[in-house]
């Protein structure tokens, strides 16, 4: 129970797939008490003796179907169920009862679908719920216009309960859609992640070869310590730790022969290349998943400049408002593209850079709108041959 609550309190720190299942087990526990709490006063309903019992007796099963596929991780099933559980029980007592209380528990499946925060799923089972509540509304509004209401209230019922779908259903779409962006966000943050960590290992290789160091895969001391710590690790589980030295030694030969040869070589087994397949993503020598882990493990001790407002703003715009500082920055932007050295040449050689071709297609790319407007770009244009002239890299 702590640890759910614990779990509770840091939702924002949890994959959004443990986030639902979360609001699943919060829902499936109030459905439980809602359901305790007003099963007694179904002895009023309109229903007969036997019909009240098979009907309670079936939302029992289906609760238990509900808790069963919260254990088996079917957490997007288990929220339409909860929801479809929510619905029955409100066609339970409102086709049982023509009363103001029995309107209410509109709203009550309206705030579970809510809970939520799926579109697709508020469409859907809210909208039924909003068709049904309407339909409710006007064939029982004799039984819902209280004695001292005004004239036509009923229809103001069904106002409110339309007003409460639609405030609703516009606060999720834009709660969709700010997630939606921050994912594209996240997308594109990835992708420029990605092509830093393949320049650090491409200038890590250069920068080895000049120096003529060898391999950190290959460095004795560090063999030595995977080496024990890998056996001592597998001795925790299992009888002997020889085992896994072998897959030491081919994890350490993929580095020397790599992936493919070794997945393309008929001499190796079935089951030695399906090994290697699943070392493949902790090669040192690659843009892998543990190369990544060790470059963002290693900035995370790096010391940072202060925080800014704009630190994470690439617009032109956002960073300045003066107009002349847009101008240097689109300056210093040319500058850099035009002599940033991006690989090695037809000689082999580090210094190669973008022709002025590339240059002016990476220029004027749906890339470059994340830094500057379409008025920097035009601004560019018609200055085209000034930025050509006094920033491209001079040709020796």
């Amino acid at each position: 129970m702590r640890d759910f609550l614990r779990r509770v309190l840091n939702t924002e720190f949890l994959p959004m797939s443990e986030v639902r299942r979360i609001k699943v087990s919060l829902v499936m526990i109030f459905l439980l008490v809602m359901t305790a709490v007003t099963i007694p006063f179904s002895i009023f309903l309109d229903y007969k003796a036997q019909t009240k019992i098979i009907v309670i007796a079936l939302l029992l099963v289906f609760f238990l179907v509900m808790v069963f596929s919260i254990r088996w991780n079917k957490s997007m099933l288990a929220m339409h169920l909860t929801i479809i559980y929510s619905v029955a029980l409100t066609m339970f007592y409102t086709l049982g009862s023509a009363t103001l209380y029995a309107y209410l528990f509109f709203y009550i499946t309206l705030v579970i679908i809510i809970f939520y925060q799926e579109i697709f799923a508020y469409l859907v089972y809210g909208g039924l719920v909003l068709l049904f509540g309407i339909f409710y509304t006007i064939i029982h509004q004799d039984g819902l216009v209280l004695t001292n209401d005004i004239p036509g209230s009923a229809y103001i019922y069904i106002a409110f309960l339309i007003i409460f779908y639609f405030v609703f259903f516009i606060q999720i779409f834009l709660n969709e859609k700010f997630y939606t962006d921050l994912n594209y966000e996240w997308v594109q943050m990835n992708h420029v992640v990605d092509k830093y960590q393949d320049h650090i290992l491409f200038y890590m290789d250069i920068i080895r070869k000049e120096m003529k160091d060898s391999a950190f895969y290959e460095d004795l001391d560090f063999q030595k310590a995977a080496d024990e710590l890998s056996a001592f690790i597998y001795e925790q589980f299992n009888q002997s730790g020889k085992d896994i030295i072998n897959v030491l030694d081919l994890y350490l030969y993929i580095h020397e022969r790599g992936i493919e040869k070794i997945l393309e070589n008929e001499e190796f087994s079935i089951s030695t290349k399906k090994i290697a397949n699943r070392l493949s993503k902790y090669l040192l020598d690659q843009r892998t998943e543990m190369f990544s882990m060790i470059i963002n493990f290693h900035t995370k001790f790096r010391q940072t400049s202060p925080y800014k407002e704009n630190r994470y703003l690439y617009d032109i715009e956002s960073i300045t408002a003066e107009t002349d500082e847009q101008i240097i920055a689109i300056a210093l932007i040319y500058l850099y593209l035009s002599n940033e050295i991006i690989g090695l040449n037809e000689w082999e050689e580090m210094n190669k850079v973008l022709t002025s071709e590339e240059l002016d297609n990476l220029f004027l790319s749906p890339e470059m709108e994340s830094f500057m407007s379409s008025n920097h770009l035009g601004f560019f244009k018609d200055n085209y041959e000034l930025f050509k002239e006094h920033l491209s890299k001079k040709k020796k």
